[in-house]
């Protein structure tokens, strides 16, 4: 279960994400590719829209993981220095999934209930630029950009009421405009107004900027109620819907129905839950004109909900019944947006939870029955009920659809219609609660007449349709099987509903209060709501008791076929009132201002004659001006002929000496080849010389490698010779060094005794003539012995040396 502080709390996390541009311009991309297609093929262009309604449902349903983590923005463009802002939060999710839903589901009907391939034509390609408008109002983050693809709606839905193009259609569809700019216009004096207040047009809450100001609030709110109430056919601003409905195919009045006049009631809830709430529960004082705003569009919500149910008992088109039916159930929606703000601060969540829920709940079974009336209008190309009945028997499963779709819309309990009245009724039992007082409880009596109502009008189209005696001919064709495709969606989510409401009000309705500035209590009150208790059952039983007892006495007094005095009309109490008024007004005022104006004309005339007089003297003297300049424009032009045609001589000897010129050059371009050529001849010459001289160099460079390599054969093995020879010297030398030690030590001995032996004679004679430089072996000493045997291995070296250089 989850915690009031989960949906009251403030989110702060803001995520940019291109997915809302991408699905408020992706319908809007395909409508013109659909176009193209449907040039050559209705039934391509057919399958492609159904597929891109299919993708955008698909991309819609891809924003919910990011609601998860915060709110979704998206700064398009610069507009007006407010720019063109796209933002999505849970409550947008909600309406943009149902658009969306409808969508898809209709377009899987229309593929076979539009069969002229002219219609095709312009029903696909502008049903999706409708598609794109809606969901661009619900995923806009400020009133400039709501405003501007309210309008696209506008002009868009246009084309598919005249989409028959016979004289009803024109009629319904230009009145149809008309309301719908006039809407516009009023809903853009209070956009400004909003602005020239508070400095901003962004969906917030602003209360405490309008209250700081001078700002007109009745001004502000009686403009955005009545440009939104337009569309969302709010007493007495339906006029438009009847005669839309009669003229316009069910394909048209199914999107109608179930999505475009959401857009109104989405707008209406971002005027009362939104912009005129302050941002904390702490400025309670600042909700009073939010609460006073909410009483009176309660009661103009109940007056809608009876006025349009009463005006479906007096009707016997299909259609028309089934477009005041819609008046009656915007109704609902209506007291539940005027409860919830009649109740901010103490039970807000209760009324606001029913009016978006039932806005939900009325696009699945309104789609429905007007998905039933189209089969009808299929099978027997009839509307009126007098014409047509007992279809029971013959199109039974539009009848078993059709029971469906009517227990849910009338409220009974197991169905999705029960879940949200019985909030919207809970609202008015919390205001009686709240403030007590005869007018609250007299309101919620009119509720309960209103839902009594419903019983009643479907009764009658159940018993004019498919009960009584079968005509003859019933049927002109067979509905085809794809006509009940979108039933396949429609039921399963209604019986959902029904079945299991806390999930649906806990998991998404109540899920989008997270941006209002809601009590905490009053959505703790939601949570759990034990929608099959007691008291609601019994309100459920009572409702259709009352419907039941009203509906045949009312059948009896023949209420249901006798219309209802001209008097009694909204055109007769409201509209022809105001259009008197009007032409009053102009025709009192035209006098007067028609002389203002022949005043104005004669002074301007004779103005504009002087100013003639002016400028024809002006005119004559340009004139004269172009005359003289003239001639002398003729001379200047004669000059210049001359000295082109002496340009054009010279230009004729140059040209001569120039093609001179370029024989010659010619010419010597030929001698320049030839030298080229010659060249050539050359350096291929010298270049096949230096190839073979390079072949010869590589050539010698070869053997003098071989002779290189001999050469360090020869050295290594004279190295081994050497190091032979030296290890031989060497032991030669260590055998002579022995030996000459002994013979040092020898001789040392022998001179020991010699010079004794010579002082003794030396004593005894005189020594005579003795030559000590003469050579003998005494003077042969190591040194002299070791330098005469290296100088012999030298001369061996050399001499073995010369013989390897003589084998090479």
């Amino acid at each position: 279960m989850f915690l009031a502080a989960e949906y009251s709390a403030e989110i702060t996390q803001t995520i940019i994400s291109w997915r809302l541009v991408a699905v408020v311009l992706f319908p809007l991309l395909a409508a013109l590719i659909t176009a193209l297609l449907g040039r050559n093929n209705g039934f391509i262009a057919a399958i492609f829209a159904i597929c891109a309604c299919a993708l955008n449902f698909i991309g819609v349903l891809s924003l919910f993981p990011m609601l998860q983590q915060g709110v979704l923005e998206y700064p398009f463009a610069e507009l007006m220095s407010v720019g063109l802002l796209f933002r999505a939060d849970y409550l947008s999710f909600i309406f943009a999934t149902l658009i969306s839903l409808a969508w898809l589901t209709v377009m899987l009907f229309a593929q076979a209930a539009v069969d002229d391939e002219e219609q095709r034509k312009l029903y696909f390609p502008f049903s999706l630029i409708t598609l794109g408008s809606c969901l661009g109002v619900v995923l806009t983050g400020d009133l400039i950009t709501l405003f501007l693809f309210f309008e696209l709606m506008t002009f868009s839905s246009f084309v598919l009421v005249i989409l028959r193009r016979n004289r009803e259609a024109l009629i319904a569809g230009t009145f149809t405009l008309y309301m719908g700019l006039a809407g516009g216009l009023v809903m853009l004096l209070g956009i400004f107004s909003l602005y020239n207040a508070t400095g901003t047009v962004e969906l917030i809450p602003m209360m405490e900027k309008l209250a700081a100001s001078e700002a007109n609030l009745p001004l502000i709110i009686t403009c955005l109620f009545i440009g939104f109430g337009i569309k969302a056919v709010v007493i007495p601003f339906h006029l438009w819907i009847p005669r839309a409905y009669s003229a316009a195919p069910a394909a048209v009045n199914a999107l109608s129905s179930g999505a475009m006049i959401k857009v109104g009631v989405y707008g209406l809830i971002r005027v009362f839950f939104v912009i005129l709430t302050p941002t904390s529960l702490e400025m309670g004082e600042l909700f009073n004109f939010v609460r006073a705003a909410g009483y009176p569009v309660m009661w103009l919500g109940l007056l809608t909900m009876v006025v349009g149910a009463v005006m479906a008992l007096q009707q016997d088109n299909i259609m028309k019944l089934l477009a005041y039916s819609s008046v009656s159930q915007m109704g609902y929606i209506i007291t539940g947006i005027g409860a919830g703000a009649y109740l901010f601060g103490l039970e807000e969540a209760m009324g606001y939870s029913g009016a978006v829920l039932h806005a939900f709940n009325h696009t699945l079974f309104k789609v429905a029955f007007i998905l039933i009336a189209g089969i009808v209008y299929y099978c027997c190309g009839e509307l009126d009920m007098q014409k047509i009945e007992g279809l029971w028997k013959k199109i039974p499963a539009a009848g078993v659809l059709f029971v469906i779709s009517a227990l849910a819309i009338t409220g009974i309990p197991g169905f999705n219609g029960y879940i949200s009245k019985t909030l919207i009724h809970d609202a008015l039992l919390e205001a009686y609660y709240a403030y007590g007082g005869l007018h609250i409880y007299i309101a919620e009596k009119v509720f309960m007449v209103g839902s009594a109502l419903t019983l009643c009008y479907y009764l009658k189209f159940f018993q004019g349709v498919f009960g009584g005696k079968i005509p003859f001919p019933v049927l002109k064709r067979r509905p085809p099987f794809l006509l009940y495709i979108p039933f396949f969606f429609l039921i399963p989510l209604m019986l959902a509903v029904g079945l299991f409401p806390n999930y649906f009000v806990e998991g998404f309705v109540l899920a989008s209060v997270a941006d209002f500035t809601f009590e905490p209590y009053s959505i703790n009150h939601i949570i759990g709501f034990q929608f099959f208790g007691a008291h609601p059952l019994e309100a459920a039983l009572m409702v259709l008791l009352i419907g039941l007892l009203l509906y045949l006495p009312l059948v009896r007094m023949g209420f249901l076929t006798r219309p209802l005095p001209r008097w009694l009309s909204i055109e007769y109490l409201v509209l022809a009132p105001l259009v008197s008024l009007s032409l009053n007004i102009l025709l009192r005022s035209g006098g007067g201002l028609d002389r203002g104006v022949n005043r104005f004309y004669h002074g301007l005339a004779a103005k504009f004659l002087s100013l003639t007089n002016y400028f024809s003297a002006f005119d004559q003297r340009v004139d004269l001006f172009y005359s003289n300049s003239g001639d002398k424009v003729r001379n200047l032009v004669e000059s210049f002929r001359t000295v082109d045609d002496k340009l054009n001589q010279v230009y004729d000897r140059t040209g001569k000496e120039a093609r001179d010129l370029a024989g010659k050059t010619r010419k010597w371009d030929g001698a320049l080849d030839k030298g080229y050529e010659k060249a050539g001849e050359y350096a291929r010459n010298l270049t096949k010389r230096t190839s073979e001289m390079d072949e010869a160099l590589d050539h010698g460079y070869e053997k003098a490698g071989e002779y290189a390599r001999n050469l360090t054969k020869r050295t290594s093995e004279l190295d081994e010779a050497l190091d032979h020879g030296y290890e031989k010297a060497g032991s030669t030398a260590r055998r002579l060094v022995d030996r000459t030690k002994e013979n040092d030590e020898w001789l040392n001995d022998g001179k020991d005794t010699t010079d004794e032996k010579a002082e003794a004679d030396e004593k005894h004679k005189q020594p005579a003539g003795l030559n000590p430089l003469e050579w003998n072996i005494r003077n042969l000493n190591f040194d002299s012995l070791l330098l005469a045997v290296m100088l012999g291995l030298v001369i061996f070296v050399l001499l073995f040396f010369a013989r390897g250089l003589v084998n090479l």
